[in-house]
């Protein structure tokens, strides 16, 4: 591992645990559990690869690694929108009708692609296609939002904000990848850390964010607030 990637490593595993603690502080963890999910995954493969590099710091861990990432990332989506529409039975249908058609289409772009066992496997074959069902579903639920006019919670928003534009970054890097051959992988190694970086510092700012007015109805806000004794 070069100091480049430690230091990487070492930034977005604390911008991960502020983030964190910020979810916890403001007591956000249950508006989407699967983020939650993500940001400890995320920090326990850092932490693994930050202080025992000679061990963890290998394709095999990369590889089971990122499939999980990838795994929650569509966790997230398809919970986002469960709780995005839950309070509106005539959109929840169409959400619901809507999440099955994409997940449907995303398993059958990856039939007939070969198990992963390699990092080119991965990063040629597994994500782009898992990553684009994932924009599929968001990009979806954005529409249903706006076609429905769906009052969507500030923190769902903020989290849809950084998503999206991420993963179509990704997506696209990876794209150009497999058109221009493995000469320009250190391209992507430069600029793909970068983007996480920043994405990571905009979940730790909008973790800890006040929001004076939820951007929501108040039934939504009612039936998303953490269960309390007496309340």
């Amino acid at each position: 591992m070069s100091t480049g990637q430690h230091l990487v490593t070492h930034v977005v595993e604390a911008l991960a645990l502020l983030a964190l603690v910020g979810i916890i502080y403001r007591q956000r963890a249950h508006l989407c559990w699967s983020f939650v999910a993500y940001l400890v995954t995320v920090l326990v493969y850092n932490g693994l690869v930050a202080f025992w590099p000679d061990r963890f710091f290998k394709a095999w861990t990369w590889i089971l690694a990122h499939g999980l990432f990838d795994a929650l990332k569509m966790g997230i989506a398809v919970e986002l929108g469960y709780r995005i529409f839950q309070a509106f039975p005539g959109a929840a249908a169409t959400a619901r009708r809507t999440l099955f058609t994409l997940l449907f289409l995303t398993s059958v772009a990856l039939i007939g692609i070969p198990v992963a066992t390699t990092y080119g496997d991965v990063v040629l074959e597994w994500q782009p296609r898992v990553l684009t069902g994932t924009i599929w579903i968001m990009n979806g639920l954005a529409i249903l939002i706006t076609w429905y006019r769906v009052p969507v919670h500030a923190y769902h928003k903020r989290l849809l904000l950084g998503f999206v534009p991420y993963l179509l970054l990704f997506t696209t890097v990876l794209s150009l990848l497999r058109e221009k051959g493995w000469g320009i992988l250190p391209y992507v190694q430069a600029a793909e850390p970068a983007a996480y970086m920043l994405l990571m510092a905009f979940w730790a700012w909008s973790s800890w964010r006040t929001d004076k007015q939820p951007d929501a109805s108040p039934a939504l806000v009612r039936m998303l607030q953490p269960w309390r004794v007496g309340a």
